[in-house]
């Protein structure tokens, strides 16, 4: 597992965001998760990059409990289970790209 912080002085915006994971050449698909929602038992069929656009999450791996924030970027090694929620008053919108 390795978490990213975005610490660039402009603040994420998902057009930059996407152009970043065109320019890996990575394929992704945007999830929305609504205030309030948690989704648990999830588990990684290959490596998986997970990079929020705006709001946050607090993900759980194995036990062990972190918040991303937008523009922060998550990567799994495949067969990771993993959980998250959105305990936040707003929605988070993040993208999700597998690898091989």
């Amino acid at each position: 597992m390795k978490i990213t912080r975005w610490t660039a002085q402009i603040g994420p915006k998902k057009e930059i965001i996407l152009q970043m994971l065109q320019a890996e050449g990575l394929d992704y698909t945007e999830v929305e998760v609504a205030s309030g929602s948690k989704l648990s038992n999830l588990r990684t069929n290959m490596k998986e990059m997970i990079q929020i656009i705006d709001g946050e999450l607090i993900f759980n791996l194995s036990g062990t409990q972190f918040v991303l924030r937008a523009g922060d970027k998550l990567e799994m090694p495949s067969n990771t289970l993993y959980s998250y929620s959105n305990m936040r008053g707003e929605h988070c919108n993040f993208l999700s790209a597998k690898t091989i």
